[in-house]
């Protein structure tokens, strides 16, 4: 057999099975989303025949495993192994692909500054693609994110752009689901029938199951905010089944998060409390997400309701737990955010530094080759450069101090957020147990802060938090600790004060509080705070142990009618391992401690 006949025999076979392979992973690439179940079988095969592919080919059923990962829950598998592709891919379009998915996963997996790095990257090595597809795919990325992270107008601007460009459908649709996450979050009216059932019809179409249910999550956001809450329950309810079969936590979680805050506003109980306790059953479910605090939120609520306080207790420390998490979160997100857009700014300047750089060499070359005048000029540029340089170092120095102060201060009320707070009454505590003087903390909670937020609004319930936080401040010494620990609870280290001290400032903030009159933004609701007092006399200079003492205390003044200050004591007979969370239990929750 020659040489010729042999090549015309082999070769063809060759080219079929490496083109078969390829068929394959453009398949399951197309069905990782619309049918997961269908991708994965698909993936499985492609593993098996892995020595049939190119590196290429290999490659991109790395960046196919790590989608799969993904949909999993396996955040941390996800981003390094994409990081790596990232990096090593032949193709740039893998290598894209790579980038955005580890931007994607990152937000997921609360790694902020490393997703807007790679979105960074990704939009540096789109400039080198002309796939219009994949840039709308960039696009689409980087409105989710800005969604993420409550930037909305920047999300908004992303998903219409790609709109306007005669996407494909599945990028059509993606661009959509954004476009209504982004006018929602900026209080716009949607249009039912153009901006969300037509969404759902395009998502439907292109088998997007995901996407068409996250879109139903906000219209049914959008219908409760407007006090159709049974529409939206049905609406959530009947499509519940199809977000379950896909398998992805995140979203069944936030169904379910809407379904148990519904119901309990209604007052159906067993309903929410059967939606809370699956999303806290749900295996992956992140317990500082949005849907576990919600969840703990509502069996606390139905639990005070049922006077079941033990277990109303439980439900309000990790509800209390999450909750601050999540507040954390949120601030790290927005500090990652502030962070990375200096980031790319000192890039850019970096870049334009060096830029101006060169044209001085340059401009040095040509000045060696003319007079003295031209020296005289080159010297002047040089001064300017200087100059400019310093300029920029300075106002990068006098950036960082501003981002360093926005991750220690509550953006609302100006006074520490709950790291900075301890951080500083660590500080204190060591201090005072070193000199041998006391310290106190007081820890107080707004009574009924919820139905200010339901009945006069957001944004009433804004203007009482800074009110709160200004009548505190008139009774701070300058070296005492005050800040903002939670969503309405507030906390004071008083330095060198004792029990009795203490419990004099307590009064008076309760007091102040109880004073501030909320009808000047239209709100007729009281305002009022149970507070908690706590000294080293009773506690000892431990912040975990002074902050639960406080807490415990400031539980009893709850269950005691609330508006009120209670001091820690250890009620006799109690076991004292908890902490003293139990001995605040009023005797007719629980006679013996349990």
């Amino acid at each position: 057999m020659s040489l010729a006949l042999a090549a015309a025999l082999v070769l063809p076979a060759i080219e079929a099975r490496a083109s078969s392979f390829s068929d394959l992973l453009a398949q399951a690439d197309a069905l990782r989303t619309r049918e997961p179940a269908r991708a994965a079988e698909l993936l499985s095969r492609l593993e098996r025949r892995k020595h049939e592919a190119t590196k290429a080919e290999i490659q991109y059923l790395r960046l196919l495993r790590n989608y799969r990962r993904a949909l999993r829950g396996e955040y941390q598998e996800a981003i390094a192994d994409a990081g790596r592709l990232a990096d090593d891919a032949i193709d740039p379009k893998i290598g894209y692909r790579a980038a955005l998915l580890v931007t994607t996963v990152s937000a997921l997996n609360r790694e902020y500054l490393v997703g807007l790095r790679y979105l960074n990257r990704a939009s540096l090595l789109a400039d080198r693609l002309q796939d219009r597809s994949l840039k709308h795919t960039g696009d689409n990325v980087a409105g989710t994110l800005y969604n993420e992270f409550g930037h909305y107008p920047m999300a908004l601007a992303r998903a219409e752009r790609v709109l306007a460009d005669d996407p494909d459908g599945r990028n059509r649709c993606i661009a959509r689901q954004v476009r209504v996450r982004a006018l929602h979050g900026l209080g716009r009216a949607l249009d039912k029938s153009r901006d969300v059932d037509d969404a759902i019809a395009d998502c439907a179409s292109q088998g997007e199951i995901i996407l068409v249910n996250a879109i139903r999550c906000t219209w049914a956001e959008h219908e409760a905010a407007k006090g159709r809450r049974r529409e939206a329950i049905a609406l959530l309810e009947s499509h519940l089944p199809e977000a379950e079969a896909t398998g992805y936590t995140r979203l069944t979680g936030e169904m379910r998060r809407l379904l148990a805050q519904y119901y309990l506003d209604i007052g159906d109980l067993a309903h929410a409390e059967a939606h809370a306790r699956a999303i806290l059953r749900a295996k992956g479910q992140d317990g500082t997400s949005q849907a576990s605090v919600v969840a703990n939120r509502v069996l606390y609520e139905i639990a005070l309701s049922r006077r079941d306080l033990s277990a109303a207790l439980a439900y309000y420390r990790r509800y209390a737990d999450a909750d601050r998490a999540r507040l954390d979160d949120v601030k790290a997100r927005e500090y990652a955010f502030q962070l990375g857009q200096q980031e790319i700014r000192e890039k850019n300047q970096s870049i334009a530094l060096l830029q101006q750089q060169n044209q001085l060499l340059r401009l040095q070359q040509e000045v060696a080759r003319k007079s003295q005048w031209n020296t005289r000029l080159a010297i002047a540029l040089l001064v300017l450069l200087t100059l400019s340089a310093v300029l920029w170092g300075y106002r990068g120095r006098r950036t960082q101090r501003s981002l360093r102060k926005l991750a220690e201060t509550d953006g609302l009320t100006g006074l520490s957020n709950r790291r900075h707070f301890r951080a500083c009454s660590e500080a204190a505590l060591a201090q005072g147990r070193q000199r041998g003087r006391p310290v106190s903390v007081l820890l107080f909670d707004l009574d009924h802060f919820k139905q200010i937020n339901d009945q006069c609004g957001h944004a009433s319930g804004d203007w009482v938090l800074r009110e709160v936080a200004r009548v505190g401040r008139l009774h701070c010494r300058q070296a005492d600790v005050y800040g903002r620990i939670g969503g309405e609870e507030f906390a004071m280290t008083l330095i060198d004060c004792d029990l009795e001290a203490a419990l004099r400032v307590a009064e008076g903030c309760r007091q102040s509080i109880a004073a501030i009159d909320a009808r000047a933004v239209a709100c007729g609701q009281p305002v009022s705070a149970s507070v908690g007092v706590a000294s080293t006399q009773v506690s000892g200079y431990d912040y975990e142990t002074l902050m639960a003492h406080a807490d415990a205390a400031m539980y009893r003044a709850k269950v005691g009618g609330r508006n009120r200050v209670t001091a820690y004591a250890p009620l006799p007979g109690c076991d004292e391992d908890d902490g003293g969370r139990r001995h605040a239990r009023s005797a007719a929750a629980d006679d013996a401690c349990g």
